[in-house]
Formats: structure tokens, C-alpha cells, sequence
């Protein structure tokens, strides 16, 4: 019982619990947000149906500052952009919501309001959670981002615990339901990334080459996550320059095989070898 004690007074003491308790807020958060979002879009659709935005803190910003007896334009083209405001100042016209009394409008609006604080929040800890991932695993947060050093650790549990993983594990991290599919049924491919799919150099790339840049951040996430938890030796900037290389050279065999493929049968190559000097 005092060594159970003292292992759970020492993993409360780590500031690893408090990185993993603000990441899972955030993401909380989000689905607070998007939840409630979706009902205030269908409470307000009640009164305006005419009213669209681009998301939904836009949606209870414009809805705040309407009065669809007396619309300002000028306000909405600052919220919506001039084009969404000309085509609703157009639209409310012929408006088929109805007409709210005050309370009815005003406990409405309350849920905007508490919408908008909340996206507030999060933005607040999502500034916190940046200053604690770069003050616990600053070789991570410098190589893959604070945001997805901050998800895996709160994925693993503890920065310690996911300094012991090796790479191939932590490129799926956050895909488990994708890979024990994958152990299930060996016709169902593997994943090739999880979490650090975020990443904006793997989200953006083509998708034939999204596995191999995956597996070269994971290896210097790897590698980062040890020094941070081990040796707490920085080391970032040589592993971000690796990776950066890994990647230019990744990208140019995709645009080479590319370019070779898109050549007509029997077309001569681009760049031909040069030929062997006379003897």
C-alpha cells in the first residue's frame, strides 16, 4: 500500500497529467461546441432560416448583431463578408421565419452567447496547452507542433511512457480502431498514421506518399520524446532538419515516378543516361 501510494503521489506530481487534462478539455471543448452549434443553427433557423455562414462562431456572431426589422448591412459584411450580406439583406425581405416575442429572441441569443464563450475558452487553453508542451517536450513540440505533441501525450498517458515506444508505434497512435481491423482481417490494410496525420506536410500530401513521410516524423518524434523525457538535451533543430530532407527527397522520387509515368510507351526519357566514354 505505501509503494501504491507513493507511485500515485509521484504520476499526480508530474506535469504530464496536467498537459493530458488540458488536451482532453480542449477536445471536449470542440465537441461541445460543435453539438450545441448544430442546435442553435436549427433554434435560430427558426426566426432567420435565411441566415448562413461559413462555421458556427460566425453563425452566432452575425445572429447577435441582426435585427431582421431594421438590417445593417455594413455590420453583416464585416461578419459574413459583403456577398453573404447582400444575398441575406435580399432574402429577409420574404423572410419565412417567424416572428419571436423578446423573450422567446433573447433566451435564444443567451445560447450564442454561451457558445461564444466557450469557443473563448478554448482558445485560452489551447495558448496553455502550447506553453506546457513547450516547456515539457520542447524537441517535440519544435519537430511535429505543440498542438500534436500535446495529443500524444495525453493519448500514451505520460511523456515517459511514450518515450518507450518505438516509431512504428507511435506513427499510429490515435488509429487503433483502424489497426486492430488490420490484426482481424489481413485484407484490410494497415494504418499508416494517426494523430500525427495532422501534421500539415502529411494532410497535404498526395496520398500515395503520406505513409512514408508519416513513418519519417514518427521517427523523429521517436527520437525527440526520448531526449525530452531522458537525457533533456535539445536536439530539435538537427532532427527538423532531417525530417525536412527526408521529405524534399520524398517528394521529388514522387514528382520523378510521377512524370515518368505520365510519358507515352516507348517515349525516350526525360533526363537519358549519358553514354559511356569511347575506349
Amino acid at each position: 500500500m505505501k509503494k501504491a501510494r507513493a507511485t500515485v503521489m509521484q504520476a499526480l506530481r508530474s506535469r504530464d497529467m496536467l498537459l493530458a487534462s488540458v488536451t482532453r478539455s480542449i477536445e471536449d471543448l470542440d465537441k461541445s461546441i460543435n453539438l450545441l452549434g448544430e442546435r442553435y443553427e436549427d433554434w435560430y433557423g427558426i426566426y432567420l432560416p435565411e441566415l448562413k455562414a461559413e462555421d458556427k462562431l460566425q453563425f452566432c456572431t452575425a445572429s447577435l448583431a441582426i435585427d431582421k426589422d431594421n438590417l445593417d448591412e455594413q455590420g453583416l459584411a464585416s461578419i459574413l463578408g459583403q456577398k453573404r450580406a447582400s444575398e441575406l439583406m435580399i432574402a429577409s425581405k420574404n423572410s419565412l421565419g417567424a416572428k419571436l416575442s423578446q423573450k422567446d429572441h433573447s433566451e435564444c441569443l443567451s445560447l450564442a452567447r454561451a457558445i461564444i464563450s466557450l469557443e473563448k475558452l478554448r482558445k485560452d487553453y489551447e495558448d496553455y496547452q502550447k506553453e506546457l508542451a513547450n516547456e515539457l517536450c520542447p524537441n517535440m513540440s519544435y519537430v511535429g507542433g505543440p498542438d500534436i505533441a500535446a495529443k500524444l501525450v495525453s493519448h500514451v498517458g505520460s511523456l515517459s511512457r511514450l518515450a518507450m515506444l518505438p516509431a512504428s508505434a507511435i506513427q499510429v497512435i490515435g488509429a487503433e480502431k483502424a489497426l486492430f481491423k488490420h490484426l482481424k482481417n489481413k485484407r484490410v490494410p494497415p494504418p499508416k498514421h494517426g494523430i500525427i496525420f495532422q501534421h500539415a506536410r502529411i494532410s497535404s500530401s498526395p496520398k500515395m506518399v503520406r505513409g512514408k513521410i508519416a513513418r519519417a516524423l514518427a521517427n523523429a518524434l521517436c527520437l525527440a520524446a526520448k531526449a525530452d523525457a531522458f537525457s533533456k538535451r535539445s536536439i530539435s533543430a538537427d532532427l527538423k532538419k532531417k525530417f525536412d530532407d527526408r521529405y524534399a527527397q520524398i517528394m521529388k522520387e514522387y514528382e520523378a515516378a510521377k512524370a515518368a509515368k505520365a510519358q507515352p510507351p516507348g517515349a525516350a526519357p526525360a533526363n537519358p543516361p549519358a553514354k559511356p566514354p569511347a575506349a
